[in-house]
């Protein structure tokens, strides 16, 4: 049968953007017919049911809770559809019940989900968690998302040759460009010389949405706004790039 592919969206530090971006990135997956879960694997601060506005009862702790106590029936009982084809597997509701949460159930609950999806995208924050390293050996590819700033490229640094010495090709790079109004510190020379590699994509600039808190309090994606697309096409270019890219498609 075939089976989900699964990405990583993390980060080296808070607020570059990342569930923003995979958030969009789940919508250009949805807009290219794929079927999509988005999993809030941010299990202490995990605001991705909120940023879609989404009701729930049950969230990825119910889950974890009933199969441990052996009153885990179906996967779906947990999962909350968006729109267009995106699913949403939320974080606790409270957040002390984070640390509960054994790194191993990971491994079983990917196993139920990815023969259900065509695309598993696992939001996560940015530490080296154990659950998270979980989710690296399961993903086909790990995207950091990045902002042009000194301690974003200097951390990105570090785990880029943490990476390198694993021998492993699963790391992407993906500067936020769109989160400020006005151009970064570096220039891409500069931040190809610190980060000792290429940035794999740009969000560029002009995504910058002014009206932010707006569209978040109507649980709004921004690709799947008509008015936004319609201002965003370089954007959307690159979103479609990445989608593609992942995928491996031409």
């Amino acid at each position: 049968m075939k089976k989900a592919k699964i990405f990583t969206i993390t980060s080296v530090k808070g607020g570059t953007g990342k569930t923003t971006f995979a958030l969009n990135l789940a919508a250009t997956y949805a807009r290219g017919k794929k079927k999509v879960l988005v999993m809030d694997l941010d299990l202490a601060a995990g605001d991705v049911a909120a940023r879609l506005n989404l009701e729930y009862e049950k969230d990825i702790y119910h889950c974890y809770e009933d199969i441990r106590n052996h009153t885990f029936e179906q996967v779906e009982d947990y999962i909350y559809p968006y729109k267009e084809g995106i699913d949403v597997l939320a974080a606790p509701k409270d957040p002390r019940y984070a640390s509960k949460i054994e790194p191993s159930f990971l491994t079983y609950l990917l196993s139920k989900l990815s023969l259900k999806y065509d695309v598993i995208l696992l939001d996560t924050n940015h530490l080296l968690s154990p659950l998270n390293l979980v989710a690296f050996d399961y993903s086909d590819k790990i995207l950091y998302v990045i902002q042009n700033e000194c301690m974003n490229l200097r951390a990105m640094r570090t785990m880029s040759a943490i990476f390198e010495d694993m021998e492993s090709d699963k790391m992407m790079i993906v500067l936020n460009d769109s989160i400020n109004k006005t151009s970064g510190e570096y220039s891409v020379t500069d931040m190809k010389n610190l980060l000792k590699r290429e940035i794999d994509y740009r969000i560029p600039q002009s995504f910058f949405q002014k009206k932010y808190d707006k569209y978040v309090m109507a649980g709004t994606i921004f690709l799947l706004d008509k008015k936004i697309r319609k201002k965003s096409q370089k954007a959307i270019k690159v979103f479609q790039l990445i989608a593609r890219s992942l995928l491996k498609e031409d």
